[in-house]
């Protein structure tokens, strides 16, 4: 087992960070209304975008190689089966939806990245049928949080062999008919509320991979399935001590340079833990004031801020997350959405996708992002309190 590597912030500093609230950043208030969008514009843009990924998923998505698409061991079935009932082209009700969703129920969880998104996607498509799917992803991701509170790129845990729903597409949960949008909350099952127990713990660490075992716990939690409360104490210790005196944080040390993506990361991090703790206004909280700032100051949608070219569509998801998450409209003076859907409405191909012509798989996610972003996908998972209670 790793040696436990103490990050832990001081108690006394800790409880002023948790209580200090209407601090100067910024000067207004985050959740005053933004400016419109055309709506109209951006559904026929989801609508076309869905279209040229269903086609992909039709002809069969690209292989994932060791070194390509998102990262080792993800797949692009959760990735765009989640796009894809946001989209609007198709509704949940759909037969080829139904057969990606029992696709993606088929693998084995290996990764954090692919657990995480499957949890999501197999929440929205349906949180009740999926319910025993949705439990072994966060069965996996409670067995490898490490003791510091975090996540890195995990390992195989003995999980239950989930049970095989029998799909009608005529009666799925959701119930979306073509051309609609799904529902915010969709499939939810949120009247009960089941912790599951945790059994070990993983190793290695990066907040990459920490932000996005978060959001698969959120959408857990939104299908009625918790983690012990440790792995909240753990992960908030995690990302506080990581944040750079900027507001911003790295991929993994405290005090490297900040950039954009995991910035946007640590926001929806602390979100999601302060919401399942109860706070409904997470963007009072001090820290995340900080980093809200670091995201105005640093705000651009045509690159990845200070960071790596690569993750630039992953970026841009990154920005919704941590906007829906913490409940702001604004990232100090910039109306974050209406940025976001001006640049992605200019730079949506003639085909309907996003992205570069590069890698396909490449590609692929990228048209992912960028309807999850314009569809504020997360804020199917916003929540507050260990009740279940959904803002």
């Amino acid at each position: 087992m790793m040696a436990f590597r103490s990050r832990a912030v001081p108690a006394v500093a800790l409880a002023s960070l948790l209580l200090a609230g209407g601090a100067a950043y910024p000067a207004d208030d985050p959740t005053r209304a933004a400016p419109g969008v055309d709506q109209t514009k951006i559904d026929a843009a989801c609508k076309k975008a869905g279209d040229w990924l269903l086609d992909k998923v039709k002809k069969g998505l690209p292989p994932l190689a060791d070194k390509s698409g998102l990262h080792t061991g993800q797949t692009y079935k959760e990735l765009a089966l989640y796009a894809l009932l946001y989209a609007g082209n198709v509704g949940a009700d759909d037969p080829e939806l139904g057969k990606l969703a029992l696709d993606v129920g088929d693998d084995d969880l290996y990764h954090t990245y692919g657990t995480a998104i499957r949890a999501q996607a197999l929440q929205k498509f349906d949180a009740v049928k999926f319910q025993s799917f949705i439990r072994n992803c966060g069965q996996f991701l409670i067995d490898n949080q490490g003791q510091d509170g975090y996540w890195g790129y995990s390992a195989k845990v003995e999980l239950a062999k989930p049970t095989i729903p029998s799909l009608d597409p005529a009666k799925v949960a959701s119930g979306a008919k073509a051309g609609a949008v799904v529902a915010v909350g969709a499939g939810r099952a949120t009247t009960t509320k089941t912790i599951i127990t945790r059994r070990g713990w993983g190793k290695s660490n990066d907040n990459s991979n920490s932000q996005y075992a978060l959001l698969g716990l959120a959408a857990c939690m939104a299908a009625g399935l918790w983690p012990p409360n440790d792995a909240f104490d753990l992960a908030e210790k995690w990302f506080t001590a990581e944040q750079n005196n900027d507001g911003g944080w790295n991929y993994k040390e405290h005090g490297s340079g900040s950039y954009g993506s995991m910035t946007a990361g640590g926001v929806s991090s602390l979100s999601i833990i302060l919401r399942a703790k109860g706070n409904s206004e997470p963007w009072k909280d001090i820290r995340i004031q900080k980093a809200l700032k670091w995201l105005g100051d640093n705000l651009s949608y045509s690159g990845n801020p200070k960071g790596n070219a690569r993750w630039h569509f992953y970026w841009i998801y990154g920005v919704e997350r941590a906007g829906s998450l913490a409940g702001v409209e604004w990232f100090g003076d910039r109306p974050w959405f209406k940025e976001g859907c001006d640049w992605l409405l200019s730079n949506q191909k003639g085909d309907g996708s996003f992205g570069e012509d590069k890698d396909a798989g490449d590609k692929v996610s990228d048209t992912c992002w960028a309807i999850l972003f314009l569809r504020r996908a997360t804020r199917g998972i916003v929540y507050s309190g260990p009740g279940g209670g959904h803002k």
